[in-house]
């Protein structure tokens, strides 16, 4: 979490932790569109992505409808999803 002139942004970390992923899984997901590219903010000299709460909201829902379609409805586990990508 970065707090930038008093308001909070979510980083990569923060996004991994709540979909119980690591941040490389977080890259292959947004690489291969399963779930959006995140917004970006300017941190000083530096661009970086943040993961909001609505972002997440709607990550959360393109990655079930994911894994809906890529685990034959069955659910599946993290890990078989993994192996899907």
């Amino acid at each position: 979490m970065i707090i930038f002139n008093g308001q909070t942004y979510f980083t990569i970390i923060d996004a991994a932790a709540d979909l119980g992923v690591s941040a490389k899984t977080i890259r292959q997901y947004i690489t291969k569109k399963i779930i959006p590219e995140p917004p970006v903010i300017q941190f000083g000299i530096r661009q970086v992505k943040h993961f909001p709460k609505a972002y997440m909201e709607r990550a959360k829902e393109q990655l079930k409808q994911y894994r809906t379609i890529h685990n034959g409805g069955h659910g599946g586990s993290q890990n078989s999803l993994l192996l899907d990508l």
